[in-house]
């Protein structure tokens, strides 16, 4: 919120009239080129939104662990696992991920946190007619301690470019992270995570750590590229980024909770940097005046927006329904700064993206909506 000190002036009409020309000038003109166009509602809790590789059918995750699919116009109950979910707050049934080989295996992997709390990882397999996931062949992929607290859940299982299952695990709760998970490298808290689904027994590695609580993230189905949006805690709200050269060396630490955003945080005592990762720095921040939960989305790579948004990360907030753009360059240097792309009233509680690469913007409040031009 802006305060003015002094006494209020009433601007003459000219100079009104150059007030309102020079916040026209101000906006950038593309916050009016896009649009939100209603794709689907009544989808109680929804919280993510995925593409069946198969067929393009919308899967929605709805937090109190239920998944719907939406197809020709219908919508179908496609998992109910609420028995198996813990829901309230920030816990709850939060993505869904689809093999690059579920036509053929017909795989599926769910994130959730179990009635204790714990953030869980499972597999199920579609019906022979992919309209349904069975419960029967549900088989656990992780297990991570997460009682304490009820917040930091992380919150997404996603598969890389390299064909590994990633899984974004946040601190455990609290401020300040009072137990140091985050640069804990013996904990699987504050951490970005991934496996081979085809070796499961080789197990989790940790291909990135110091995250507070890491929503979603996303990979840029061109390049590889990988774009973390981290939820801050008293001020800022960051994006980082990560080449996908990069992804599967030694992992790189994004310096939670010795920084939030490009600051000293302030926590007491201040933790000290651990790991011989790469200190990543975020590409983009912005402050608490402009929303309180950032919500990581993805790159353009469609066709039917405009040519020139093709290669922008498209990205919003929780809280104040803005939904933003940035770009970087090849070498992964913001070239294009963030710019407004609508200002809404919508509780963004994800980005998702059809098959065809057009983006989708979940509203928690049970709306599916794609971004289209105006």
């Amino acid at each position: 919120m802006i305060r003015y000190g002094g006494a209020v002036r009433r601007p003459g009409v000219f100079a009104l009239l150059l007030v309102l020309l020079a916040l026209a000038l101000a906006v950038p003109s593309t916050a009016s080129a896009l649009r939100l166009v209603r794709v689907a509602g009544n989808l109680p809790n929804a919280v993510h939104v995925a593409a069946s590789p198969r067929d393009g059918s919308l899967h929605v995750v709805g937090q109190d662990g239920r998944i719907w699919r939406l197809a020709n116009g219908n919508r179908d109950l496609f998992l109910d696992i609420r028995h198996l979910v813990s829901f309230g707050g920030e816990r709850g049934l939060f993505s869904i991920a689809f093999s690059p080989g579920y036509e053929r295996n017909r795989h599926l992997f769910v994130n959730y946190t179990d009635n204790g709390g714990d953030v869980r990882v499972a597999r199920f397999r579609a019906s022979g007619d992919f309209t349904r996931a069975r419960r029967a062949t549900r088989r656990m992929i992780i297990d991570v301690e997460h009682s304490a607290h009820g917040n930091h859940n992380g919150g997404l299982v996603a598969f890389g470019p390299n064909g590994r299952l990633y899984l974004s695990v946040g601190d455990g709760g609290g401020s300040c992270d009072p137990g140091e998970n985050a640069q804990d490298l013996g904990s699987r808290k504050g951490k970005l995570l991934s496996i081979a689904p085809g070796r499961l027994r080789a197990g989790w590695r940790k291909d990135g750590y110091g995250l507070r609580n890491p929503w979603r993230f996303s990979f840029d189905r061109a390049t590889g590229r990988l774009y973390v949006g981290d939820v801050g805690q008293g001020r800022w709200e960051e994006i980082s980024s990560v080449r996908a050269g990069r992804l599967g060396g030694t992992p790189e630490n994004y310096m939670w909770d010795r920084f939030e955003g490009r600051e000293r945080n302030g926590c007491d005592p201040a933790p000290r940097l651990r790991g011989p990762g790469d200190r990543i720095r975020p590409k983009h921040v912005y402050s608490h005046s402009l929303g309180c939960s950032v919500t990581g989305g993805h790159v353009y790579r469609g066709r039917r927006l405009p040519d020139r948004f093709r290669g922008w990360y498209f990205f919003g907030d929780y809280c104040s329904g803005r939904i933003w753009r940035l770009k970087l360059g090849d070498g992964g240097r913001l070239v294009r700064s963030a710019r407004l792309v609508r200002n809404t009233a919508h509780n963004i509680a994800s980005f998702g993206e059809r098959r065809n690469g057009e983006l989708l913007v979940v509203h928690r409040g049970g709306t599916i909506y794609r971004i289209a031009r105006s």
